[in-house]
Order: structure tokens, then sequence, then C-alpha cells
């Protein structure tokens, strides 16, 4: 019984597979809807959108199996996303938001085993702690010899054993699939992403007589998302997209990891400076009463 369980849990397990990039791409901008012809392009808000096609080949497993398609927009809306040129039918679409970064790296280790790599006068010495606090505040390890808390820039540095699962590099959409047979196709990926616009300017210039003119035309393409889309063949769309949902898509970050650290020791902290201090989980309440001073600067990350 428990070896036949087993042959069924193996089935049922998808395989991944990662396609890093696109073999070309196509991206076709819409205007901003309510910025007028004569309004300039707001860089740090753009409110247009794109349609962006992706060709890619890719392995298809046999049975179920996932497809990340590593590299597409960062403010993709996944409910656009279509894929043809599969054996079978899109079981389901995911956007993979939490990008690597300094903070959720952290954030996703916290009860893991990690190293503190200590610099002192000089000499280094490492020792494996486990993260017993979030990003957000000040870094407590638990060690062998208690908890501790690091020193946020000022010689430490944090030394992970591996990337935990779930952490992509760059934005990446995933889909799950059921196919008869294994086999390399090559497939179009089609969404809709916002975070575009263009603007389109003219020069006339009159020639002698008055009675014609040369036209100088060009376009400013502008793209505020994490990915570039280099090569691609580009349009330009006077129209917008009808869509039925207003929400606008978070964009995936990649968040910077600063500390607030505690300038003097905890416990000669006084009534008046507890209001300065960031408040700590419940759980690491006792963990922070047994915390010598650390300093003000930043952490290292390895």
């Amino acid at each position: 019984m428990l070896i036949a369980s087993l042959a069924v849990a193996g089935q049922a397990r998808a395989q991944t597979v990662t396609s890093e990039k696109p073999d070309s791409v196509s991206v076709s901008i819409y205007r901003a809807p309510d910025r007028s012809a004569d309004e300039a392009l707001e860089l740090g808000w753009l409110q247009g959108y794109a349609l962006i096609t992706e060709t890619r080949t890719v392995m298809i497993p046999e049975g179920r199996g996932v497809i990340r398609f590593e590299g597409v927009a960062g403010r993709i809306l996944p409910e656009s996303a279509i894929v043809t040129g599969l054996p079978a039918g899109v079981r389901e679409k995911n956007l993979d938001a939490d990008l690597l970064s300094e903070h959720s790296l952290y954030a996703r280790s916290l009860n893991r085993p990690v190293t503190i790599r200590r610099t002192v006068a000089g000499k280094v010495t490492e020792q494996r702690a486990i993260i017993r606090s979030g990003p957000d505040g000040a870094a407590i390890f638990e060690t062998a010899d208690g908890f501790v808390a690091a020193n946020c820039g000022g010689g430490d540095a944090i030394v992970y054993d591996g990337v935990p699962a779930g952490l992509a590099a760059k934005p990446t959409l995933s889909i799950e699939t059921e196919s008869p047979r294994a086999g390399r196709v090559t497939v179009t990926l089609s969404y809709l992403a916002w975070g575009f616009d263009w603007q389109a300017n003219y020069v006339a210039t009159m020639r002698s007589g008055g009675k014609s003119a040369d036209l100088f035309a060009w376009v400013t393409l502008a793209n505020g998302d994490v990915t570039g889309f280099d090569d691609a063949q580009a349009m330009v769309i006077a129209g917008k997209p009808n869509r039925e949902d207003g929400e606008e898509p978070v964009a995936p970050r990649a968040e910077p990891l600063i500390f607030r650290c505690f300038a003097v020791p905890i416990d000669v902290i006084t009534a008046d400076d507890v209001g300065a201090l960031p408040a700590p989980a419940p759980m690491m309440a006792e963990a922070l009463q047994r915390v010598r001073g650390v300093s003000m600067n930043e952490m290292d990350i390895v």
C-alpha cells in the first residue's frame, strides 16, 4: 500500500520547465486614455497599456507540468494572458510577484538557519544562527549562545545557505499544463501590461512662397516597467483596450533591506526612548530584553 501511494504521488507531481527569455517580442502601446494630446508624458506615472506578444520555444513535459515564463512585464495583467501552441490547454495562470531582493531573501528566510559573518578588528569569524525577526525591524538571531542582534553594517554580514523557493530574479508568469506527451514546441504568449505610454510630436517648416511645408515627426515610447524589451517590434495605437476591471495590479518590486537598529543597550533604555523603537513581535519580546547595543548602519548581504 505504501509503495502504491508513493507511485501515485510521484505521478501527480508536476514537472517544472523554465523559459528564460523570448525568441522574439512585439509591443503595441496604447496611449494613456485620460491624457490629452497637448499634455506631456508623465514619466513617473505612466497610465497607458501595452499588448505584448512573445514567441518562445519550450520543452513540454508529459503529464502535468508547470511552465515558467521568466522576463515578462512586471506589470502584466495575468488574467489577460493567452498561450497558444501547446498540445493541451492551460490549467491555471499565476504571476510570481515576489522578486529576489535583500528584503525578500531575508523575509523568506525567517526561522531558517544562516551564517553570521563578523569582522572585528580585522578578524573574520563565522557563527551559525537562525533568523528570528522580520525584515522591517531589528535583525534578531538565535545562536548557540542565545539571542543576538546583528551589527547592521558594522562588520556583520548574512550568508544564506541558498535561495528559498518562490523567489524569482525576474518577473515570471507560471502556467500549469496537461500534455499527453513530451516534446519541444513553439508557443505564443500574449498579454496586457500597464505602465506604458507614447507621444507624437510634429515640426512643420514652411517653404519659400508659403504654399507648402516640410513635415517632420517623431514618436516617443515610454516604458515604466522593470522589464525592458530589447530588439522588440513596436507599434503605437491611439485607441484604448476595453477593460471591465478597473483595478490596477501591484507590480513586483525588489525592495531594499534596511534595518532599524537600537543605538543603545536594551537594558538601559528609558521610558522616553520606547516610543522611538520599532514594535517587536510578541514572540520576540523576551529575546529583545537580552540584546546588547548595536549600531545604526545597514547590513551587508552575502
